[in-house]
């Protein structure tokens, strides 16, 4: 079979579709990459970029984490990559190579293009395609809603679908037909006195439709209790050994409500998931 992006006038979606039923993704519980690649006919290669890519390519405000060459009809990704990270590397990759309108000779993305935020488009169609892929398409959103939104259950998908707990609490926020919000804190504490305590506050918030419609899309400022702190980064702690509290927000409309908020932690990052105490 020969792929040629550029006679496909389909969706994505459909994309996805197709790519996961030929790669034999039915009865898997997570995606396999080298599948999808040998759908596609594409090589994958790990170089050491920083050492043997050239000083224009490496002279970026964040690492190269990925490369295709689309003639070649190679993907690359750096060697330091962990396994999660090369995984959606490899994704992120695939989206370029099948998206008809994403067809150029070489694309080298970095930290900041693969990350949630960037706001360059082409790199948030290949992060939205790669992360649809990562989580089986509608398999994940089907499952996430018959589950508890939970730190317990960020856990145990983050496992099943081999992703990070990062990047399961925000695909569990988008795809809940519940209302719930994420919070994402990092330490933000002084750098020069290592005796100062730590404080954690907001990084990001993302927030499901439903929660965003009926109480708002964001918080301007949020700051982690600095003694729930110390609970959830207690060596050894479980992630899914979450602790809650009730807390009162005022919403978008000037009402206060009350919020069941549940702390946990990836040792990387804090997170808070929101949700109506009533729900």
């Amino acid at each position: 079979m020969e792929f040629k992006a550029s006679y496909l006038e389909i969706e994505p979606r459909e994309l996805i579709e197709f790519l996961l039923r030929e790669s034999g993704h039915a009865d898997r519980e997570a995606v396999n990459p080298k599948s999808i690649l040998d759908v596609l006919r594409l090589e994958h290669v790990t170089a050491n970029f920083a050492a043997e890519l050239p000083p224009e390519l490496t002279q970026r405000s964040t690492p190269v984490r990925g490369m295709l060459s689309y003639r070649d009809r190679i993907v690359a990704t750096d060697i330091n990559l962990n396994g999660m990270r090369a995984r959606f590397s490899v994704l992120h990759e695939v989206a370029h190579y099948v998206l008809p309108t994403h067809q150029h000779a070489l694309y080298v993305c970095d930290e900041t293009g693969m990350s949630f935020r960037t706001r360059v488009t082409i790199e948030q169609e290949a992060n939205a395609f790669a992360a649809d892929l990562l989580f089986l398409g509608d398999r994940f959103t089907s499952e996430v809603n018959s589950r508890p939104l939970t730190a317990a259950t960020i856990k145990l998908l983050a496992q099943k679908y081999q992703a990070s707990f990062e990047a399961t609490a925000r695909r569990m926020i988008e795809r809940s037909l519940r209302p719930c919000m994420l919070v994402v804190c990092d330490n933000t504490g002084s750098r020069v006195d290592p005796d100062a305590q730590p404080v954690w506050s907001k990084k990001y918030t993302i927030a499901s439709v439903p929660f965003r419609t009926k109480y708002f899309s964001h918080l301007h400022s949020a700051v982690i209790p600095p003694d729930v702190a110390a609970q959830v980064l207690a060596p050894g702690r479980d992630i899914a050994d979450s602790v809650t509290h009730e807390v009162t927000i005022r919403t978008a409309t000037g009402t206060d409500a009350r919020f069941r908020a549940e702390f946990f932690s990836n040792t990387y990052s804090i997170f808070c998931l929101l949700r109506p105490t009533a729900n």
